[in-house]
């Protein structure tokens, strides 16, 4: 039988001033990490004065982790996840128009067995690297090329406002929050590549799924998009050095290492462009094997 077994997972919030909006998880069938995105409103529909992405990252964690069950399909879990969600923040706005820019939402990746296969799901820009028992590497994400994309985008931002540091908060600046808001409000549409958990249960049908390598035993690293960064923008690894340097150096000591690049070698993201200093960091470091039924 097919086990999968849990190395280590770490999970560094991006600031000290705001909660962390990732979120990970995992069942004897499988793993995953997930990255929450707060609405553009002037205030929060569920999280109160919390996070509606804190939030909407934890009700999705709960619910994979209680619907995951032998023979039951991703489809059909995302779209429950999805439907149940809409109905909370329905019955949370209370009648308060809810544009889609103010709705909280989360990309996800997760590696599950089903029977003897193995397979990756996602939504939005979460990341897998999984290196096989031949070493062979490869990275699954449901955006490919997101990363490059969002990093010229900060790059030409940061040009024009010479640091990281000189950047206006997205509250104070009209301009930079409407055009916010007109991309995210494209967001599950048919306009749009970006799909989410949240409050949309259409984005059950553009899930990106792929199969995963049977040359046992497999070893993986699911990432959200900020602990991505050591290898996707930062170019501190290629991604199977960083499953090779997870293993060897232990989750912690490389989330110190990627706070080190963002707060005292890069901090106004002249070197690595980015849009914030830094964000959430999660990671779940994994190992699927063959082992005798008992």
């Amino acid at each position: 039988m097919l086990t999968l077994s849990i190395i280590d997972s770490l999970s560094l919030p991006g600031s000290e001033n705001r909660p962390n909006e990732d979120q990970m998880g995992w069942t004897a069938q499988c793993a995953f990490v997930i990255d929450g995105a707060t609405g553009l409103g002037p205030d929060f529909v569920v999280g109160r004065h919390d996070s509606d992405a804190a939030w909407l990252a934890s009700f999705a964690k709960v619910h994979f982790e209680e619907m995951i069950a032998p023979g039951r399909s991703m489809v059909d879990i995302v779209r429950s996840t999805n439907a149940l969600a809409r109905r909370i923040v329905t019955f949370a706005a209370n009648g308060r128009d809810m544009p889609a820019w103010n709705l909280p939402v989360a990309g996800f990746q997760m590696v599950r067995i089903e029977d003897r296969r193995i397979r990756t799901y996602g939504l939005g820009d979460c990341l897998l690297i999984l290196t096989d028992g031949e070493d062979a590497t490869v990275t699954h994400t449901a955006m490919p090329g997101n990363d490059a994309h969002e990093r010229e985008a900060a790059r030409l931002v940061i040009e024009q406002c010479g640091g990281l540091g000189n950047l206006p908060r997205l509250i104070d600046d009209p301009h930079l929050l409407a055009r916010q808001r007109a991309g995210r409000a494209q967001y599950n549409t048919a306009s749009s590549p970006v799909w989410t958990l949240g409050a949309a249960p259409d984005a059950a049908d553009h899930l990106v799924s792929a199969p995963l390598s049977d040359r046992l035993p497999v070893t993986g690293l699911l990432c959200t998009d900020g602990f991505a960064a050591l290898a996707t923008n930062y170019g501190l690894y290629e991604p199977g050095e960083l499953v090779e340097a997870a293993k060897r150096d232990t989750l912690p000591v490389l989330g110190a290492r990627l706070r080190n690049v963002e707060k005292r070698e890069d901090p106004d993201g002249l070197l690595y462009p980015r849009m914030k200093r830094s964000d959430d960091a999660t990671a779940v470091l994994f190992e699927i094997r063959e082992t005798a039924a008992t």
